[in-house]
């Protein structure tokens, strides 16, 4: 069993200083069981970002575990994604780190690089962790160095959702499957003109959405990151990028600065699209039921806009890892197992967190789904074979996260004019490079 273990001085020595300014079983257990903990009562501390019913879903997750492992509780806490990160540094600084801990790709590196997350490999090997049938693209594209320091609990795909009463209301045909980013302009500013009186706008301004601008460099052929770490666009890529969206707001189809910079907080809840002043927004497929079930108004899939290349690709979404500070390691990878592989923890989380990896579980859920899942597994199926996806080769480098609000800030300057498009891209480029250096 590999287990590093901290000091609270020895956390403070490593330092989080690159990290501290950021804002769960087993179909086999049916088949013969996931292995014992030891006898003693452990109680284990969990970490997850989301909302009130994604607590509810793993309190149900923990609650089926504990039915099976009586003498193992899990106690958890969770924020907004905005302040999660901020929280758990608060934790590992003090000494009291969560065991298990849900982690983003885009900070994956950075914890690995300060040593705070467990390799897992011991309990994959000997099958505590069984990942026999595991989706491998969905893993490789999670590991950091070859290395698994967390476990996806599910995938998902960047998707556009859009408002078709709305669409209705303004007179104009439903969009087309698949749109270019030019006829994605083009239509969204039909929609503004049309519902002009009602003040609602064609789609959000995304210019400062990370996810989003990924898929835009990966569409020129390249990924976002060089595999040494630094970033892999420049200035030209950016000042395209603004240019873009500067054209929307200057056309009407995308909301104004001062709407966009309103948004507070993250999910479905701040979306424009829910608060009606938005028929489009940008979100991953796994979020669909949560943004429906706060939308009076039926919202549909989109895909999101095409390049050149292709340039959208399976998020492996919300890795659970294992703190290398835990003393119930044995336990938390047991939980990671449950709730990839055993029925009851597949059929707890459903598929708020991603598509499951593992077919077995997938085939699980069918019984349980209601209709707006399986929405979200016919996106997944229909961007799979579009033909516009290819993996992610580069894994997000320590300091990727805080380029994700570099970009928000500076989009937001350039929206409000106080920066133009070309200083606004150079801007972005030069705290990128002094964010991974």
């Amino acid at each position: 069993m590999c287990k590093r273990m901290y000091t609270r001085r020895q956390v403070a020595q490593i330092g989080l200083s690159s990290i501290g300014s950021l804002a769960l079983l087993d179909l086999a257990a049916a088949c013969g069981g996931t292995g014992a903990s030891s006898s003693s009562h452990d109680t284990l501390q969990m970490s997850f970002w989301g909302n009130a019913s994604r607590n509810k879903l793993t309190k149900n997750a923990i609650q089926a575990f504990h039915q099976q492992h009586s003498n193992i509780t899990i106690n958890t806490w969770y924020e907004d994604f905005t302040t999660y990160f901020d929280k758990l540094n608060t934790q590992i600084a003090s000494g009291t780190a969560p065991d298990l801990i849900q982690m983003d790709m885009s900070y994956l590196a950075q914890y690995d690089k300060q040593h705070l997350l467990l390799d897992l490999t011991p309990y994959i090997k000997d099958k505590t962790i069984d990942l026999t049938n595991f989706d491998q693209s969905m893993m490789i594209s999670s590991e950091d160095h070859s290395t698994p320091y967390g476990i996806s609990l599910g995938g998902n795909y960047e998707c556009m959702l859009y408002d078709s009463n709305l669409i209705q209301q303004a007179g104009v045909s439903a969009p087309p499957t698949t749109m270019t980013w030019a006829e994605f302009g083009t239509y969204t500013g039909e929609l503004s003109k049309a519902l002009a009186s009602k003040k609602i706008y064609g789609t959000v301004d995304a210019s400062g959405y990370m996810d989003l601008f990924e898929i835009w460099i990966r569409q020129q052929g390249k990924e976002l990151w060089t595999t040494d770490g630094k970033i892999n666009y420049t200035v030209d890529d950016v000042t395209a990028w603004f240019n873009y969206w500067d054209g929307l707001r200057s056309s009407g189809a995308c909301v104004p600065a001062e709407t966009q910079a309103a948004v507070t907080g993250s999910g479905a809840s701040a979306s424009l699209l829910t608060k009606g002043k938005a028929v489009f927004d940008t979100t991953h497929s796994n979020q669909f039921v949560g943004f429906q079930q706060l939308n009076q108004h039926t919202l549909v899939f989109q895909q999101v806009p095409t390049g050149p290349k292709p340039g959208i690709y399976q998020k492996p979404s919300m890795l659970l890892s294992v703190a290398a500070s835990s003393k119930y390691a044995k336990d938390g990878a047991m939980f990671i197992n449950f709730l990839i592989n055993n029925t009851a923890g597949v059929r707890a989380i459903g598929l708020d967190r991603g598509i499951p990896g593992i077919p077995t579980a997938r085939a699980a859920l069918q019984p349980t789904l209601s209709a707006n899942d399986k929405k979200v597994l016919v996106y997944a199926s229909l961007v799979a074979g579009s033909g516009q996806t290819s993996n992610k080769t580069v894994l997000d480098p320590p300091g990727a996260s805080k380029i994700l609000k570099d970009l928000s800030n500076v989009a937001q300057q350039v929206g409000f004019g106080k920066l133009s498009v070309t200083a606004g891209a150079q801007s972005f480029v030069q705290q990128s490079q002094q964010a991974l250096a």
